[in-house]
């Protein structure tokens, strides 16, 4: 008893080492609409800009980073979840219907 409504989103995951992970903050800049940045730091946890949760990134100071952003029609939902030596990375296709 299923349907498309309930289907399970589209969900992957890699590790990446550091400088991979920064492109992949500036391939979103330049190839993605980014619809909202969160990011969390020891201080808590807020809105961001992307170039703010890079920074926070590149410095060490962020302990997750979700970035929601429409990419070729479709929109998707990257978490970071900084690591040493690997950052984990998920990723998933939010669904249709989901207000963006």
């Amino acid at each position: 008893m299923s349907s498309d409504d309930d289907a399970i989103p589209e969900l992957l995951q890699a590790e990446w080492p550091a400088d991979l992970v920064e492109q992949l903050f500036d391939d979103l800049r330049d190839g993605a609409e980014v619809l909202h940045v969160q990011l969390r730091t020891t201080t808590g946890d807020a809105a961001a800009t992307l170039a703010d949760a890079k920074q926070a990134f590149a410095a060490g100071a962020a302990q997750a980073i979700q970035v929601q952003y429409r990419f070729e029609n479709d929109v998707w939902c990257d978490t970071i979840m900084p690591g040493d030596p690997t950052t984990k990375i998920v990723r998933n296709r939010m669904p249709a219907d989901r207000p963006s």
